[in-house]
């Protein structure tokens, strides 16, 4: 019983949060987790990527390449 009145009671809360800030969804956190920490946006008022993210994501594409590279052209 105990489980559920947590379950409830964190349900409530998390609508409350929602009603009380309309405009904080899942989009807007995830482009906050994304931006650059130092300067988010540049001069013209555009989107920054966190350049760690770019750096992680070019090395990941270049070991995926790399993987279809020797697996599927190699064989």
């Amino acid at each position: 019983m105990k489980a559920d009145t947590q379950l409830g009671e964190m349900h409530d809360r998390l609508t409350d949060f929602h009603r009380q800030n309309p405009r904080e969804g899942l989009g807007d956190a995830l482009l906050i987790r994304l931006a650059d920490p130092l300067k988010p946006q540049d001069e013209q008022g555009r989107f920054r990527v966190n350049p760690i993210l770019m750096l992680l994501a070019s090395v990941l594409a270049l070991v995926f390449g790399a993987f279809l590279f020797f697996s599927v052209v190699r064989s």
